[in-house]
């Protein structure tokens, strides 16, 4: 770093130290032992606070009291299930009090709730419910008939379900409402939960293979609410508007956690809807909004009115807000304050731009920089770069590279990984930048300006983000593999003008060089993959390229993209409205980019 970079650098640690000591403070005063887990916090703020408002979801309002009443209910139906302190609880379930409900009781016996994300289907679907080696699982609704096919298939999970008509046809589902309403309310005998005790599996695409899941322990859940509800400033007064999945960490730690533990109201919603946020955060006295950065764009679709600035939010926080709407959006709304963020529920990173310095995914916390590097990546050859003394090569100002993360005993984020021990070892990286030292990859590029703010750029690799979802490509590859007529796929993701991420594309080599159905793919796509993860467009190739050691080259293929002009195969995209995937031209191609067609 060179001595501007460090006095520009200085500068904003003095300007951020206070709150940040602050946070210190807080967690050193309470001391190791101080914390309680979620469990004992239900009990505590039920006792305390009965009466105030901890949950609004939609038109529902459920008061602390009421809520831990609702987890007593799930922790005794459990516990009479076999449910023992260790033991993992699949829960899959859409946004709702139930689903908090049923995470604050795996809290009070000591489980491992597993999160399992709701658009899941099929293969996918059965490889999570196997991955957590759960013996219970807690279904709503909507996820049971997704669950219904697979319950052959499972024939170790019992599975309580939302579906009274599916139970009484002689399914293997068992009776949730009937056995909750037998539950008694009444505290369950709490064991000893101690505060780095494994609380939640949250499950990531990591970059290879079907979902992972990722170890959270109530230090992360707890103090992290702590941490975060003082580097927000939130107050009991506020109300906490998340209303993205609370299987993903995002809403979950950074939404749900600190209102939870600061008394605040936590409101959300069971899917995201841009013409109900304006209703949504009115009727609920929204003070704090939740975001992913493809959220913001939608509310920036929907057409602007008077009232836009009617509302009570100060702060609007989350990761990746793209800098070519930020301000747009944040005068548009009259939001005073926009925090954007970066971090990873496995990872051990967390930057804050608590400043609004515009594009900035933030920084991390003062006198702490030695903690990141950014070091330089091969997009051509997939690989970090080594210099000739064999460690990687630091970036400089400006220059982007792969975000690494230090693991150390010191270090003030621990790494924890996931539940089984071999998916660590494809994020870790030896003997980076000297012998011995040892980092967490986070597969992201980013760059840093010279006062240590960061900028996402990019994602690397197999794994890419659309509709706020990450995508493994080699998953969505295997099943596409099984589609009729195809031979071989190779998935990535390409630019799509006037949206964030990148959106899914497949090379498709038919079998034996016959003609593809793409009425055919299209179904096959829809039964096996969720809507995020199936290809938007299609290329169809005689052969896939492939390096030396036969991994997929795929640089080329998304510059290239889908523009009919620089690629001489056949090109498909997918029409949802006619249920097929259909020729692409260049009119189709300048109708998506306008905008006109929608994706």
């Amino acid at each position: 770093m060179d001595a501007v970079s460090r006095i520009a650098t200085l500068v904003e640690d003095l300007i951020e130290l206070p709150k940040f000591l602050e946070v210190k403070r807080a967690l050193q005063g309470a001391g190791a032992g101080a914390f309680r887990t979620m469990g004992y916090v239900c009990r505590d703020q039920a006792e305390k606070i009965p009466d105030r408002p901890a949950l609004r979801f939609e038109r529902e309002t459920v008061t602390f009291g009421a809520f831990n009443a609702g987890v007593n209910r799930y922790a005794n139906l459990l516990k009479k299930r076999g449910v023992c302190k260790g033991d993992v609880v699949n829960v899959m379930m859409e946004n709702s009090p139930a689903m908090l409900m049923a995470q604050g009781a795996c809290a009070k016996l000591g489980a491992i709730g597993a999160l399992i994300n709701t658009h899941l289907e099929g293969e996918a679907l059965a490889h999570v419910h196997h991955a957590s080696k759960a013996k219970v699982a807690v279904v709503d609704r909507p996820s049971a008939r997704a669950m219904l096919p697979l319950l052959d298939r499972l024939p170790d999970l019992a599975v309580l379900a939302d579906v009274p008509e599916l139970v009484a046809e002689g399914s293997r589902f068992l009776p949730l409402l009937e056995e909750l309403d037998a539950s008694s309310d009444a505290e369950p005998d709490m064991p000893e939960v101690k505060i780095g005790d494994v609380f939640l599996y949250v499950y990531t695409s990591g970059t290879t293979g079907f979902p992972k899941p990722a170890i959270v322990r109530h230090a992360r859940f707890t103090a992290g609410g702590h941490s975060l509800a003082i580097l927000l400033g939130e107050t009991p007064d506020d109300c906490v508007y998340a209303p993205t999945p609370l299987y993903h960490g995002y809403a979950n730690f950074v939404g749900f956690s600190p209102a939870f533990h600061t008394g605040a109201c936590f409101a959300s919603r069971r899917k995201f809807s841009a013409s109900e946020f304006l209703p949504d955060v009115r009727r609920h006295g929204v003070t704090i909004f939740c975001y992913v950065g493809e959220l913001c764009r939608y509310l920036m679709r929907t057409p602007p009115s008077a009232d836009d600035r009617k509302h009570k939010i100060r702060i609007a926080t989350g990761p990746g807000l793209r800098p070519d709407i930020w301000r747009a959006f944040r005068d548009r709304f009259g939001i005073d304050t926009i925090i954007d963020s970066y971090g990873q529920t496995e990872g051990n990173i967390s930057l804050q731009n608590r400043r609004g310095r515009v594009g900035s995914c933030g920084r991390c916390a003062p006198f702490q920089h030695e903690q990141l590097k950014l070091a330089k990546y091969d997009l051509e050859r997939g690989e970090l770069v080594r210099g000739a003394d064999g460690f990687l090569i630091e970036c400089g100002v400006g220059e982007q590279g792969e975000l690494l993360g230090r693991v150390a005993k010191s270090s003030p984020m621990p790494f924890d990984g996931y539940a089984d021990p071999k998916d660590n070892e494809r994020k870790l990286v030896r003997d980076c930048f000297e012998k011995g030292d040892l980092y967490l990859r986070t597969g992201d590029l980013l760059r840093r300006d010279y006062a240590s703010y960061y900028y996402f750029v990019d994602r690397i690799g197999d794994t890419f983000r659309w509709k706020g979802e990450n995508v493994a490509t080699l998953e969505v590859e295997h099943l596409l593999n099984t589609a009729p007529g195809v031979h071989e796929t190779a998935v990535y993701g390409v630019t799509v003008p006037g949206t964030d991420g990148r959106a899914g594309m497949a090379l498709v080599v038919p079998k034996d060089g016959a003609a593809l159905d793409p009425h055919a793919l299209y179904e096959h796509a829809t039964r096996v993959l969720p809507p995020y993860a199936r290809p938007l467009f299609v290329r169809i190739a005689a052969e896939v390229d492939v390096t030396g050691n036969f991994k997929n080259r795929k640089t080329r293929l998304q510059d290239e993209g889908f523009d009919p002009a620089r690629v001489a195969d056949t090109l498909w995209f997918r029409d949802d409205v006619r249920g097929s995937y259909v020729p692409l031209d260049a009119a189709l191609r300048n109708d998506i980019i306008a905008g006109r067609v929608r994706v």
